[in-house]
């Protein structure tokens, strides 16, 4: 059975490279920690965190 994959979006980020950097690097803070260092809202935050699969990451790494 042939896996598809889906679609992604492509749009323009306003993320630099650093913010991205630091975003993977310090994955293991809380939202709020995040806000404060980074100048995006939540919903921005979380959106990107998905953008570079670090949400399908922390599922893969998850113990059960």
């Amino acid at each position: 059975m042939k896996r598809y994959l889906k679609p992604t979006q492509s749009t323009t980020s306003t993320w630099t490279t650093e913010q991205d950097c630091f975003l993977i690097e310090n994955n293991f803070l809380s939202i709020q920690q995040l806000i404060e260092q980074l100048p995006f809202s939540e919903e921005e935050i979380r959106v990107r965190r998905t953008v570079l699969g670090l949400v399908r990451r922390d599922k893969q790494m998850k113990t059960y």
